[in-house]
């Protein structure tokens, strides 16, 4: 597997993070708060979610901003209890994958799709979100839904059909192929953190603060969500706490905050996105085959 810090120039022993925050698209607030952050360099990536009520206008704003480091949140469950979505693809889905509504399910635990659908409808959000105008960075998956070892190969066949590089940690990468040629060349993501459905909002910056002193050496993503406390989260959390219009509100603070900045300083921690890891990649792949 690949050294990522390496390829990308630093010393091996680099502590590299991505600052990724989820689920553009899913609302106004959302999406909101995410290009704020993107524009100030709070965060240095994003994923969008395109079966969501708000998947285009966060699409037109980023095909405005390519700069931005965008990949695609491949979504199967639809979480709220009044704020639904469901497929994009035109493949006419059964109960394993959708309810009598033709939403997702709510809970992976209800999800029962095949690989082979599974493997069609990501492909088919890659694909509307290249349509869309975005130019995608890499693939990751909305609430880890496809983290199964029967999903984990189709899942990863999708990225490398769109050579995009793709969240992947070594447990889930030991599901696919050991005699598939291209995962000598995936990037592994040594560790993944965010903050648990525990935490209330008010700890949120402790939490923060505090991870930054354990980061290691390799590759960290740190994933956040952000999202304005308005009208509109709060209606579709109804008085959720974890992931709600507070908790988002706080996680938009202090991935702004001065303090946050000056500890990933103090840590010399390296903020990197994914598309520097996809053009770095398809470098390495020209330089290949040109010899």
């Amino acid at each position: 597997m690949i050294n990522i810090a390496q390829l990308l120039g630093y010393p091996a022993g680099s502590k590299l993070l991505i600052i990724h925050a989820d689920d553009l698209g899913m609302c106004h607030s959302v999406n909101r708060a995410t290009f704020i952050a993107l524009e100030e360099g709070a965060i240095s990536s994003a994923s969008a979610m395109v079966p969501c009520p708000a998947f285009a206008e966060a699409a037109e704003i980023a095909a405005k901003h390519p700069q931005y480091d965008i990949g695609i949140h491949s979504t199967l469950i639809s979480e709220h209890e009044d704020y639904k979505w469901g497929p994009v693809s035109t493949k006419a889905y059964g109960p394993e994958m959708i309810d009598e509504q033709g939403h997702f399910w709510p809970l992976n635990t209800m999800l029962h799709a095949s690989p082979q659908d599974i493997e069609d409808e990501i492909s088919a959000q890659v694909a509307m979100a290249k349509q869309s105008g975005i130019n995608p960075s890499h693939l990751d998956s909305h609430t880890f839904s496809v983290a199964r070892p029967e999903y984990i190969p189709a899942y990863a066949r999708v990225a490398r059909r769109f050579r995009l590089p793709f969240l992947m940690i070594e447990h889930w990468h030991a599901y696919c192929p050991p005699d598939d040629p291209a995962k000598a060349e995936d990037v592994i993501v040594d560790d993944v953190i965010q903050a648990p459905r525990t935490v209330p909002p008010s700890s949120l910056e402790d939490f923060y603060l505090s991870i930054l002193n354990e980061i290691k050496p390799g590759l960290t993503e740190l994933i956040v969500h952000l999202a304005l406390d308005d009208a509109e989260m709060r209606a579709i959390y109804k008085g959720r706490e974890a992931y709600g219009a507070a908790w988002r509100q706080q996680d938009f603070e202090v991935m702004r905050s001065a303090k946050f900045k000056s500890a990933l300083h103090e840590q010399d921690i390296q903020v990197i996105d994914w598309g520097m890891i996809q053009s770095a990649i398809q470098k390495k792949a020209e330089a290949s085959q040109a010899h």
